[in-house]
């Protein structure tokens, strides 16, 4: 495929191939998902009064998972098929269409206490002004252990980081089928052959790689 992984493009094939948003392969981890650290500190950061929005909110996980420990939670995709799903998941939430693009929907201005994006669009990142309340939190979580744009945005939008964290584990593809469609979906299509030469038993070894952030009004 020619769309950039992660792009916006990319997202919109996840999500009209896919009823849910996660992984379009099979993977087996060799150690605790990467993004425990992003769960636990949003089980934290949430209170009966918190109001919060998700931007890029997928088929709503987080919605489901967390949403019943705030006092509201928002959230918007770009996505129509997430949106539905979304919706359909989590009733009690308000999930909305946005591209991030443009002015902020009125739906969605807040203020809100906290902002959460996993694995969602950066492009949040300029809007928090807009967004948040005076001593709000953003929290996200992104594939990638280096992402250097993401606290160089923060700081334009008057942001500081409050704390990072890069977590690496070691995953397993466990087919030759699960691995071309991994190197298909991260536009990789010449690792292909690593399967035939490297793979073992358990299937053939990658890195699955997050970046925590949470960040805080300057």
């Amino acid at each position: 495929m020619s769309d950039l992984p992660h792009s916006r493009a990319w997202y919109a094939r996840l999500g009209r191939e896919q009823s849910v948003y996660a992984h379009p392969w099979r993977r087996v981890l060799s150690g605790p998902d990467p993004e425990e650290t992003f769960d636990g500190l949003l089980a934290a950061l949430l209170t009966p009064h918190a109001q919060v929005l998700e931007a890029g909110c997928g088929h709503g996980p987080d919605a489901v998972r967390f949403g019943a420990r705030a006092a509201r939670w928002v959230a918007y995709d770009f996505v129509p098929e997430w949106v539905a799903a979304a919706q359909a998941n989590a009733p009690h939430a308000e999930v909305h269409l946005w591209d991030g693009r443009g002015e902020v929907p009125a739906p969605l201005r807040g203020p809100f206490d906290l902002i959460v994006s996993r694995r969602g669009p950066t492009s949040v990142i300029r809007h928090l002004p807009a967004l948040a309340a005076p001593d709000a939190r953003f929290l996200y979580v992104g594939p990638r252990l280096d992402v250097p744009q993401v606290p160089a945005e923060l700081e334009a939008a008057g942001w500081r980081v409050l704390g990072e964290w890069r977590a690496s584990v070691l995953a397993h593809a466990p087919t030759r089928t699960d691995w071309q469609r991994r190197c298909e979906w991260m536009n990789e299509p010449d690792r292909v052959a690593e399967w035939d030469r490297q793979a073992r038993a358990a299937g053939l070894p990658y890195r699955e790689e997050r970046y925590t952030v949470l960040a805080a009004p300057a």
